[in-house]
């Protein structure tokens, strides 16, 4: 569960000032700015673990060996902070990002309306990430947002294509999800 904690918008030295000076608890800038304390489930952090790898394999291929594969990283994109679940960054990339992910991935949690999560993926957007994936563990489905181009949603045997920004990326959204839990 979120907690609103700033409606100020931090920059990337207060925000982490705030982290230090509470490092039992994790924060989360919101598409507006605001900061935000998330309380992320069990669900949300296999699904962050296995889209990271699912990606990481992906490269690991030889496709766009200039990226890499990162989860929680903090980025300072014209001034607005966001720290993608998962991301496709330039392996070169500033500790802290100032250049857009390649690829940003937000996964739903309980804090995160829909309406928020898409906030999000016009922003990654208008910054410069050629892709976002939006990611809804409880429908197993998934949002596919390209800039120019109407949203997708995605689920089971459906197949998430990486287009000319992944090219040769190709998995149905199915094996995005872990087993259902009987």
């Amino acid at each position: 569960m979120a907690v609103a904690t700033s409606e100020k918008r931090l920059s990337l030295r207060e925000f982490l000032e705030l982290e230090e000076r509470y490092p039992e608890r994790r924060f989360k800038p919101a598409a507006n700015g605001a900061i935000i304390e998330m309380s992320p489930s069990w669900m949300h952090s296999k699904l962050q673990l296995r889209i990271g790898k699912m990606l990481d394999d992906w490269l690991g291929s030889g496709s766009l060996s200039e990226y890499a594969v990162g989860t929680e990283a903090t980025h300072d994109l014209d001034g607005w902070l966001c720290i993608p679940d998962v991301a496709i960054q330039l392996e070169r990339a500033d500790p802290y990002p100032r250049v857009a992910p390649l690829l940003a991935v937000e996964i739903r949690s309980e804090s995160n309306p829909r309406s928020e999560l898409r906030a999000k993926a016009a922003r990654y957007l208008e910054r410069g990430t050629q892709m976002v994936w939006l990611v809804y563990p409880e429908s197993r489905s998934l949002e596919l947002h390209r800039a120019g181009e109407a949203a997708q949603t995605l689920s089971g045997e459906d197949v998430l294509e990486g287009g000319a920004t992944l090219p040769g990326f190709r998995v149905n959204v199915s094996e995005v999800f872990p087993p259902p839990v009987n």
